[in-house]
């Protein structure tokens, strides 16, 4: 690929910090580096250096120079490491905009290093990931996916394909020859083999999937079982009002949290109960509009209940969330030590949310239900991938079962055609561009 312009934009999140990165590619790059610093430059040496414009000095920092190719973007590319403040920022990619530089798309960045053919689309879309990750595991695939482990998995099933159209087409360019029986052995015998080996990319992706997002809990429960006192617990910070007085809580209290690797959003929402109080009975409301998009749904009861019947559940809420998974909590054990018990399905735990007491094994249970692997060859998939990977399969289940014949091998190669062509999209290599402006449109600016 080749470009006529050059972009810049901060590298670093945007508000006060010891150090920015301001982010230069293009050809006019070192240019307006070497214009603006009033030095020269060697290759992957720091230099020392200010910015002037109109014999002002707007900053000083370090000046980092690489040369194309061999950069990031595949272009020349200037990092400049100025101090952190928003303003001084601000006015060095003015300056740099001034010498003829443009500030550059979300993501362009990483789109030039793809189209210049630095990366694949699996290894952009996991620089992506990695900033995104949701836990430790997911920074472990997202690496993998950037070293490029898993386009290299798509790569060779591509190739392989490939291989055998090759093969099959040639008989296609000579109907009049029979194809020897074993050869449409050999033909079968690989298409088996390909529908596997896809099946094994499918799993390992599956795995992977929910690498991708924050699990979302919901805390619900009547006034005074501790809801509160649970997510201040949980995020180690008093982050909610707690008292005795029922009805607090009147608003969705929402905050991320890390824990054991693990990145969860709480939701904390006001206590359920019968209600004449407009602001409270909205405060319910929206609890319950809470509950439809929670992965977790922690139903909190008061220690002193010790057998904890359905019915008690369904005093709260209707559990028909299909997509939560619902746990119980008896909470105050440290009030009331005696150990609960339910006869609803649903599994219950005993904490406390003031001593700490329990809630280690709560969330190693939501941890464990998550299904997250920590495995060496999962792949951090997105869902495009998934989509892509089962019409790949699709195609490949087609080919398979239609007979190796003069009359149905055209059918064949078509299917064979399409399932590369589904495989080679994750990659990038057959791929539409409203797709790429889509991906990188939802990258930070500055990558």
């Amino acid at each position: 690929m080749t470009v006529n312009d050059t972009i810049v934009a901060s590298a670093t999140a945007t508000g006060r910090g010891a150090i920015s990165v301001i982010r230069i590619s293009g050809p006019t790059s070192l240019k307006i580096a070497e214009a603006l610093s009033q030095r020269a430059f060697t290759p992957r040496i720091a230099t020392l250096g200010s910015i002037t414009t109109k014999q002002d000095v707007i900053d000083t920092g370090i000046w980092l120079y690489f040369p194309s190719p061999a950069s990031f973007t595949g272009e020349d590319v200037i990092e400049f490491q100025g101090h952190g403040g928003p303003v001084v920022t601000q006015a060095v990619i003015a300056a740099v905009i001034e010498e003829g530089a443009r500030l550059a798309n979300p993501g362009e960045f990483t789109e030039r290093a793809f189209l210049n053919g630095k990366i694949d689309l699996t290894q952009a879309e996991a620089i992506s990931d990695l900033i995104s990750a949701s836990s430790i595991e997911a920074v472990k695939a997202a690496n993998r996916s950037m070293q490029g482990e898993f386009g290299r998995h798509i790569q060779s099933l591509v190739d392989q394909l490939k291989h055998l159209r090759t093969h099959i087409e040639a008989h296609i360019d000579f109907p009049d020859e029979e194809i020897d029986p074993d050869t449409l052995t050999s033909f079968s015998q690989l298409l088996q083999r390909y529908e596997l080996s896809l099946l094994n990319i499918i799993e390992k992706a599956n795995h992977g999937a929910p690498l991708n997002n924050t699990t979302n809990i919901v805390l619900i429960g009547a006034p005074n079982t501790g809801k509160s006192s649970l997510l201040n617990a949980l995020a180690r910070a008093p982050l909610a009002i707690v008292t005795d007085i029922p009805g607090t809580t009147r608003d969705l209290i929402r905050h991320n949290i890390v824990i054991n690797g693990l990145e969860l959003q709480i939701t904390d929402t006001a206590g359920i109960r019968l209600t004449d109080n407009p602001i409270e009975t909205e405060g319910i409301k929206r609890a319950y509009e809470a509950l439809s998009g929670a992965d977790f749904i922690l139903c909190l009861f008061d220690a002193q209940i010790t057998d904890i019947q359905t019915a008690d559940v369904l005093n709260l809420f209707n559990p028909d969330n299909e997509d939560a998974t619902t746990l119980l909590v008896r909470n105050k054990i440290d009030l009331y030590p005696k150990k609960g018990k339910t006869s609803s399905t649903f599994p219950l735990y005993d904490i406390s949310a003031v001593t700490g007491e329990g809630i280690n094994t709560l969330i190693s249970a939501i941890h464990s239900q998550l299904g997250i692997i920590d495995s060496a060859d999962t792949f951090l998939a997105r869902s495009r991938h998934i989509i892509q990977l089962k019409l790949a399969l699709k195609h490949l289940k087609t080919a398979r079962e239609n007979p190796l014949t003069a009359e149905f091998i055209d059918l064949v190669a078509e299917d064979l055609r399409l399932a590369q062509n589904a495989l080679s999209e994750i990659t990038g290599r057959f791929t539409s561009e409203d797709l790429l402006t889509e991906i990188f449109s939802s990258f930070c600016i500055g990558k």
